[in-house]
């Protein structure tokens, strides 16, 4: 599978990373793994019999490269040991147990941050998750016990029950010795407290999540604790909690239209193409104080220049709310599909408008938005390095850049009308979309021609949405799927939808200078068909609604668009 490494980084956020031995796939394997290879029965049905040892040195820089991206991204937290309830520490677990956790979230897993974590096995062969697994399983996990912990009341009372219930499966103070059952020694106490609950509810739905129902069942909230103070040595800190903004009811702002993507370059010579077809050109006004940016388009005003600092989901809350600038003091977070409407496809690095908007970093550059999802600890980021969009635990930290509109009105919700024609139509953004998708998965260029050669309902210039209008239709209020099914029905939440769109970023511009902005190229550069342009496109998975870079002829859905 080309550029592996840099559709993992892409996942994680972490553009940073690059590495053409994963990117190209092209590791050679050891006399161990010839001899002795794992047992391969598709995803599903990998057993892994290499320990590092097997690994050859070649193999073993691709696996740790791809798993900086998991530390960068979603469990950095973890490793930080910040209190959090979504994203584990992963280092010392069993590898086949990893990968098992990491293979189901393919269909089996559907609670917390796995629904996000979905698309993320799309992206590797079975062959190199397993060898990802055997890297983290051979480090160790971080044990920081409490010495007002250890041997009080709740460690000996949670010593007492992990004796009795769980001893036999995950080992002495949960130092596990057999593949299949993890070892926790040291784990985030919430997150273990959270798929306790979890496991209770019957929320957990991964292979052996069963197993643990009835345990669970057995013990009340009280005697989790206990568990968790033994098994970690830490008692549990309750986690600070807020409301953050929903977006329902709040009204489309008056005389709303979409912006375009941005996107100039042409990357195939199939016509279809998100450059083949401008929309609405992106116009910004930059107040008389400088300070803040009027989005003519949509009608949005935006802080001109993100915040300094990066800040915990709260902080960057009441960093708005206290907020004051150009005489408005009625400033918010951005709802997603607003944030998104200020990513400019057309650039890289940072993918925004850097005149219009100020102090965007290259690379470290997630900003904050919402609403949370199917959890109340998951938020959002868009990343500016490209403009994917990725859950991220609140108690992280991204900058902020705050917004605000007349009449409390945001770009979140929509008026969508059944035409009975087969099709839907979207008011706030003036699309009308295919209702019915046929189900039928295809590579990127293939979904491109299928819209482009569809004949119905009466019109013949269909056209594959691209990323801002995928993005468009994505219901952020609820999870699978994350789009209304009275008007798409059956809207499947596993895999993913293309969109026209491609990612600027080649698999090598994270090291080589950066090309100059788009406005500062001679047309020629608009030219990235090819290796040169890289073959990562942009996809939407209604899993939760996030949007990933993916190889070009991973067989994703089409769902076509034109404009009435």
């Amino acid at each position: 599978m080309n550029n592996t490494f840099s559709l993992l980084s892409l996942l994680v956020g972490s553009a940073l990373m690059s590495g053409s031995a994963l990117a190209q796939n092209t590791v050679t394997p050891s006399n161990a793994q010839l001899n002795n290879p794992d047992v391969d029965n598709g995803l599903q049905n990998y057993t892994i019999n290499r320990t590092i040892s097997d690994l050859s040195a070649a193999e073993i820089q691709a696996a740790t490269r791809a798993s900086v991206g998991c530390f960068m991204g979603c469990h950095r937290p973890a490793v930080e040991e910040v209190p959090e309830t979504i994203s584990p520490k992963i280092s010392g677990l069993p590898a086949q147990y990893i990968y098992n956790q990491w293979s189901d979230m393919d269909g089996t897993r559907t609670s917390g941050l796995s629904v996000q974590m979905k698309e993320f096995v799309y992206l590797l062969s079975p062959k190199m998750m397993a060898d990802v697994a055997i890297v983290l399983s051979d480090r160790e996990m971080k044990y920081s016990p409490d010495a007002n912990v250890v041997g009080g009341e709740s460690w000996t009372r949670g010593k007492a029950i992990y004796d009795q219930s769980c001893k036999a499966c995950h080992g002495e103070q949960a130092v596990s010795n057999n593949d299949r059952f993890p070892s926790f020694k040291g784990q985030m106490p919430y997150y273990l407290f959270e798929q306790l609950k979890n496991y209770r509810d019957e929320k957990r739905t991964n292979r052996d999540a069963p197993i643990m129902y009835p345990f669970a069942k057995m013990y009340n909230e009280d005697d989790y604790k206990d568990i968790i103070a033994y098994v970690t040595g830490q008692e549990l800190k309750q986690i600070e909690r807020t409301e953050f903004i929903t977006g329902i009811g709040m009204p489309a702002p008056k005389d709303f239209v979409l912006p375009d993507t941005g996107q100039i370059q042409n990357f195939t010579h199939v016509h279809g193409e998100d450059s083949d077809y401008q929309g609405a050109e992106p116009r910004y006004t930059v107040s008389k104080s400088g300070k803040t940016t009027f989005d003519e388009n949509t009608k949005l005003t935006w802080e001109r220049d993100a915040s300094r600092i990066w800040m915990t989901a709260i902080e960057g809350k009441e960093y708005c709310e206290n907020l004051e600038l150009d005489g408005y003091t009625d400033w918010r977070y951005p709802l997603i599909k607003e944030l998104h409407t200020i990513a400019d496809f057309g650039e890289f690095r940072p993918a925004i408008d850097t005149e219009a908007f100020l102090n965007m970093p290259r690379q470290s550059s997630g900003i904050w938005t919402f609403p949370v999802s199917n959890h109340p600890d998951h938020a959002w980021h868009i990343g500016f390095p490209d403009g994917h969009t990725m859950g991220q635990h609140t108690a992280s930290t991204k900058l902020t850049r705050c917004v605000r509109a007349d009449n409390n009105a945001a770009y979140h919700n929509l008026a969508l009308v059944d035409n009975n024609d087969g099709t839907v139509t979207e008011k706030v953004t003036n699309r009308m979309w295919q209702q019915h998708i046929d189900f039928e998965r295809r590579s990127w260029e293939d979904s491109i021609q299928y819209c482009e050669e569809m004949n119905f309902a009466g019109y013949d210039d269909w056209r594959l949405p691209d990323f801002k209008e995928m993005i468009s239709i994505g219901d952020f209020n609820k999870v699978y799927p994350s789009i209304d099914q009275t008007f798409f029905p059956n809207t499947p939440s596993k895999y993913l939808f293309w969109t026209s769109s491609a990612k600027v970023g080649t698999e090598r511009q994270n090291f080589r200078p950066l090309p100059a902005r788009k406005n500062k190229q001679p047309p020629e550069m608009y030219n990235l068909v090819g290796k040169k342009g890289g073959t990562q496109r942009w996809a939407v998975g209604y899993a939760v609604g996030a949007g990933y870079g993916l190889n070009e002829e991973t067989p994703n859905y089409a769902r076509c668009i034109r404009n009435p």
